[in-house]
């Protein structure tokens, strides 16, 4: 689902939280963390191809909402991309596509995501998203288990450690603004 409006109220906690301002920031959403790889990759289409072998898991616990159409800053890196081969999100800025789990290299469609990153974790975000130096995926760097990786062996972080927003526990929560106390 595709979420392009945005509230004055969320215009502002988005920007005090690092987001890029933008009035018409869109979002995608059924982005989720996958329990065996613990890479992201999209729920929408279930027919991913796992690095752990078989589909991707979703950890049910968080449904991510990444934005797109919005600029890079000092905070916020784009290029990163779905692979249709695989369902990942990859980092497309290189000439090098990195390991796809489905053979071969990512392979680049849809939305140009924007991902905020080396900014204060709040509300419904979640940091220790990095980039994986091998398959060139995002992956989960919350725990020890670095998850496995499609060029072998588990994830290697690099770079900038990502913040990403996730739904709410309310239902039709899609604003960007943090939770309160």
């Amino acid at each position: 689902m595709v979420r392009t409006l945005i509230t004055r109220r969320a215009f502002v906690a988005c920007t005090a939280a690092g987001f890029p301002a933008l009035t018409h920031a869109a979002t995608q959403d059924n982005w989720r963390q996958c329990i065996k790889c613990n890479m992201m990759f999209f729920a929408g289409y279930r027919k991913s191809i796992c690095p752990a072998g078989n589909r991707h898991a979703a950890n049910v616990g968080a449904n991510f909402l990444l934005p797109y159409n919005v600029p890079e800053s000092s905070n916020a890196q784009g290029a990163w991309r779905f692979c249709n081969k695989c369902e990942s999100l990859f980092f497309d800025g290189y000439q090098n596509k990195g390991a796809c789990p489905a053979r071969g290299a990512h392979v680049a469609q849809g939305y140009v995501f924007v991902l905020p990153h080396d900014i204060r974790e709040q509300g419904y975000t979640q940091k220790n998203w990095r980039f994986c130096n091998k398959c060139h995926a995002i992956f989960s760097d919350r725990t020890g288990n670095k998850g496995r990786c499609a060029a072998g062996g588990e994830h290697v972080a690099q770079g900038f450690n990502f913040v990403l927003r996730f739904r709410g526990n309310l239902e039709g929560d899609t604003q960007l603004n943090p939770a309160s106390k």
